[in-house]
C-alpha cells in the first residue's frame, strides 16, 4: 500500500489543518492522523482523523499552545493493508502560523468615517 504524499501543514488565523495526496486506488483510501506534541513525547491518535476518507485534517483543536512543538504522521489503510507512516516537518504555531488581516468595514456618516473591525476566532 502507498504511503501518503505531499504532507503539508497549514494554518491561519489559528486553523490548522494537516494536507496529503494520495493516489488512485481500487478501494477507498481510509487514514490515521497521528500527533506528537513535544510535552507529551509519544505519538497518540486524533480523534476526528481515524479512519477518514478525506485528505486533511483539521488540528485547530489540538495545537493550542503556541510555542510547543507538535510532529505530526498520517499513514493509509486499504482494506486489511496499512501504508508506513508520514511525518511531516516539526510544527509550531508561532513560528508556522499566518495571521491574516482583520474584516473591516467602512461607512460613512455625515462628516466621520466608522470603521468596523471584527474579529474571525
Amino acid at each position: 500500500v502507498p504511503s501518503p504524499t505531499e504532507i503539508v501543514v497549514t494554518s491561519e488565523n489559528f486553523k490548522t489543518v494537516l494536507h496529503w495526496q494520495y493516489p488512485p486506488v481500487s478501494e477507498t483510501p481510509h487514514f490515521i492522523v497521528e500527533i506528537k506534541p513535544y510535552n507529551l513525547g509519544y505519538y497518540k491518535n486524533v480523534s476526528t482523523c481515524v479512519n477518514t476518507s478525506a485528505h486533511f485534517c483539521d488540528l485547530s483543536r489540538e495545537i493550542c499552545d503556541p510555542y510547543l512543538s507538535h510532529w505530526l504522521r498520517v499513514k493509509a489503510v486499504v482494506g486489511s493493508q496499512q501504508s508506513e507512516y508520514v511525518e511531516a516537518n516539526e510544527f509550531i504555531l508561532q513560528r508556522h502560523g499566518k495571521i491574516g488581516p482583520p474584516k473591516l468595514n467602512l461607512s460613512g456618516h455625515g462628516d466621520k468615517i466608522m470603521v468596523d473591525i471584527y474579529h474571525l476566532i
